[in-house]
């Protein structure tokens, strides 16, 4: 018998046993699912029965989970209301319908839930997904993270996908939750199938990408902060000594993340500094050119008009 999802909704809106616990402060976080006491990863091994490849659980709500990251995939599927997330020092909210891809590796904390935050958690064995990748040709997002996650130690990449609307997924998702509420000895195999039929509807979608901020990345933020900081008289061995990194390796690290030289982003960085404030301030271009770093007024109203394509008084004048 197959239930639409406002039925599954309804039916899962109930309490389960931990629920009750928690709400009665009877009880915390089941600390028993990680690798160890200080470890902050979650263990496929503890959480699935031995010889099982999927576990699908309700996420337990009323409760707040600290940062944490799986040695497993995490499907999350938002049944209805929303889930308040930090993903990768990202903050995120899910709404209904949308579906979380977490890698293995990939660490995020979730906020406390209200009664009407049902979600829905697919724990995943990694080798689930080299039999799904013999079916896939195309070079998707989804095909590139499931890559990672089948030939990679761990992935730290998550993508998010809008389904709510789309027939085809809600109603593999109806499908797979039934299997849920009406157990048989068939339930693991048809929810592998409706799985594996999920992913490849999801193929072709485009979804949200978080990924961990590499060193590099992080790096590229400091120099901006630092250039925003003097934007007069910014200079490269100055913030290079600040951050403790070689003049040569930091130019080189910043045409690599920016495709820009330094020269080129304190420009951008200045230009972008004079748009923002021409339209709130009261002062002359030329007094405005020079608070921003642009000694040269004349060679300021030529990289403007070459990057803006109007001259500063034409842009002061946009509406």
């Amino acid at each position: 018998m197959e239930y639409t999802l406002n039925e599954l909704k309804e039916y899962m809106e109930t309490n389960n046993y931990e629920e009750e616990n928690i709400v009665n402060g009877l009880q915390g976080i089941d600390n028993s699912i990680f690798k160890s006491e200080r470890s902050k990863t979650i263990s496929f091994d503890k959480i699935v029965p031995k010889g099982k490849m999927i576990a699908v659980r309700k996420h337990t709500r009323y409760i707040h989970y600290p940062a944490h990251n799986h040695d497993y995939v995490e499907i999350c599927y938002i049944l209805s209301g929303s889930s308040h997330q930090i993903i990768e020092q990202t903050e995120v909210t899910l709404s209904t319908g949308d579906i979380l891809f977490m890698g293995p590796g990939s660490t995020h904390e979730i906020l406390a839930s209200a009664k009407n935050d049902i979600l829905l958690n697919f724990i995943i064995h990694k080798k689930f997904f080299s039999y799904i990748l013999e079916f896939i040709d195309d070079e998707t997002s989804l095909s590139d993270f499931l890559v990672d996650v089948i030939f990679k130690p761990s992935s730290s990449k998550a993508l998010i996908f809008k389904t709510q609307n789309k027939k085809e997924i809600e109603e593999l998702l109806q499908k797979i939750i039934g299997e849920l509420r009406h157990k048989s000895k068939l339930t693991e195999s048809r929810i592998k199938f409706q799985l594996g039929l999920l992913i490849i509807e999801l193929i072709q979608q485009k979804p949200r990408i978080i990924e961990k901020e590499t060193y590099e990345q992080g790096l590229l933020i400091k120099v901006i902060h630092n250039i925003e900081k003097d934007l007069k008289r910014a200079n490269l061995n100055e913030i290079s000594e600040k951050l403790n990194v070689k003049n040569y390796n930091l130019s080189k690290m910043i045409k690599k993340e920016s495709g820009k030289t330094f020269n080129e982003l304190v420009r951008d960085i200045r230009l972008e500094k004079f748009c923002e404030l021409i339209k709130i301030q009261n002062i002359s271009i030329n007094e405005l050119a020079i608070e921003v770093g642009f000694s040269n007024t004349s060679d300021f109203y030529k990289k403007f008009k070459a990057k803006y394509g109007v001259s500063p008084r034409e842009y002061r004048n946009i509406k």
